[in-house]
């Protein structure tokens, strides 16, 4: 079976995805416990613990009738290394926000939180969460964490006094901004290369799929995974699911073609460089993740 197989629940955007009843209902049957007897830590690291967020992100377990506790490491003194182990060593599920990956992955590491992550999802904690959230599990991710307005001052001062936000991600406004998409190396437990927000364009005016096959063609000897902006994967040992949420398109058509106009229906595609060139294909709704995820030939580190 496939190294460090796991529990998870992982969507293609952030807020917008973990809001959405499916979601919620696919984590509790994870759990395999009543919401009442569920307790989840929100990791709100990667948008600086913005209340906001965390409501988008656990409103739905919270109705649900499910404990949440807030696991806060943004800022030095947050928490100590005692509360951060009692909090991690009681969860049922950890959901990890949307927001700057390349920020919260190397403040994990910094304060040894990325080992105690790895011992809940060793010991079957279900791990969550969409965009940041999803690509953090894997060796890395296709992020938008070089996009300024994800940063600490702009996103305290856009969000840090409750102002609402429906997503972390931007969208693509009147204005083309000149920022580029980053691979940042994650936390590992599963391998592979995860793209988020698969049929999105940003503000940087770029389909992210198509920046990931360029992405690809600089990392060949990894393997490619996409999630649709309203996809979640489900994850369950080596058994997983492709799951869209309710009433929302994405990028599979009915003849197995690629959308990105969200035209089709939400799924996740897998991509291989073979021969100097990206392949694509559709992943199946449901199977073995030890036949689709395959450990790195090589893992080459961007500059």
């Amino acid at each position: 079976s496939l190294p460090g197989a796991m529990k998870g629940v992982f969507v293609g955007s952030g807020s917008e995805g973990m809001q959405s009843p499916t979601t919620a209902s696919e984590i509790l049957q994870l759990t395999g416990k009543d919401a009442a007897q569920v307790n989840v830590a929100y990791l709100g690291t990667s948008s600086y613990d913005l209340e906001q967020f965390k409501i988008n992100q656990v409103s739905r377990l919270q109705e649900a009738g499910c404990t949440i506790v807030s696991l806060k490491v943004t800022c030095p003194g947050d928490c100590t290394k005692e509360e951060m182990k009692d909090i991690v060593g009681k969860s049922d599920v950890i959901i990890v926000g949307g927001g700057n990956t390349l920020f919260s992955t190397n403040r994990w590491r910094a304060i040894g939180l990325d080992k105690l992550l790895k011992e809940a999802a060793d010991r079957g904690c279900v791990m969550c969460g969409g965009s940041a959230g999803a690509i953090c599990w894997f060796d890395a991710g296709h992020s938008d964490s070089a996009d300024p307005d994800t940063y600490y001052e702009p996103m305290m001062a856009q969000f840090g006094a409750g102002a609402e936000s429906k997503e972390e991600s931007s969208a693509l406004g009147e204005e083309v901004k000149p920022w580029k998409y980053v691979r940042v190396p994650c936390l590992g437990f599963l391998p592979g290369l995860c793209l988020p927000h698969a049929d999105k364009i940003q503000s940087n005016g770029v389909l992210r799929m198509d920046d990931f096959d360029e992405m690809m063609l600089r990392h060949p000897g990894e393997r490619g995974i996409t999630i649709d902006h309203f996809c979640a994967l489900v994850v369950d040992g080596d058994d997983y699911r492709v799951v869209g949420l309710e009433g929302k398109g994405g990028s599979v058509m009915e003849d197995g073609s690629f959308n990105s106009k969200q035209e089709g229906r939400p799924g996740c595609w897998v991509k291989n460089v073979v021969d100097g060139k990206v392949v694509t294909t559709l992943l199946p709704w449901d199977g073995q993740l030890s036949e689709v995820l395959k450990v790195a030939d090589e893992i080459v580190e961007d500059p």
